[in-house]
């Protein structure tokens, strides 16, 4: 649906063509999500079906190429942007995240699993490429100009995922150092892989940060 909708709003100001709705959506995003240019054309299809635009025109003959027609915004679609605009965004359900996964599945092996899984080393190795990938945007931001507010914006939201993705991982280590110690005190641990879990994890919270 962002695709969809960043395409109609981008046509209330004045008709474009596929490419350059495309060049011009990833300049207002900060140039950090690549648009395939295909996408951008089967969208506009599904959106002239829909009735929310339309081919301009006289502009270039409908059996042309597709990067030779430029489109223009219904009266519907104008109508679909302004509720777009106005309508907050629910928070859909969360995506299948691979990390998510991994640290989940990881917590819960034991000996028997033969796999020799530290999980302090798991979470210490993911906040080394997350720290570098912060240190990378946080460039990028200073790199941009203060009036490029549009850049900036899109900069903003994705170093705040990444410092909440550091959070995380912290909690994380600290959470399961914290399950293993009341294991261990229980003498409920058995065979489990943990015990390395336990190792310098008060220490070693946030090292990558340094």
């Amino acid at each position: 649906m962002s695709v969809r909708n960043g395409l109609l709003a981008l046509l209330a100001s004045s008709p474009r063509h596929g490419y350059e709705l495309k060049k011009e959506l990833e300049e207002r995003t900060g140039s950090l999500w690549e648009l395939n240019v295909g996408q951008v054309y089967t969208t506009l299809s599904r959106l002239e079906r829909d009735g929310l635009v339309v081919e301009v025109d006289g502009a270039h003959p409908s059996s042309g190429p597709q990067d030779q027609r430029q489109y223009a915004l219904t009266d519907a679609g104008r109508q679909v942007v302004r509720e777009w605009f106005a309508g907050p965004r629910s928070r859909p359900s969360p995506d299948r995240d691979e990390l998510v996964i991994k640290l989940t599945i990881a917590a819960g092996l034991d000996g028997s699993a033969g796999l020799g899984v530290d999980l302090d080393e798991v979470i210490d190795a993911q906040r080394v490429v997350t720290t570098e990938e912060l240190q990378r945007y946080t460039r990028l931001k200073a790199a941009a100009a203060p009036d490029d507010v549009a850049r900036l914006f899109a900069l903003d939201a994705v170093t705040a995922q990444i410092e909440a993705e550091l959070r995380w991982l912290d909690q994380c280590q600290q959470r399961f150092g914290q399950h293993v110690h009341d294991q261990q005190r229980h003498g409920q641990l058995r065979g489990r892989g943990a015990p390395h879990a336990t190792t310098g994890t008060t220490n070693r919270r946030g090292k990558g940060r340094r």
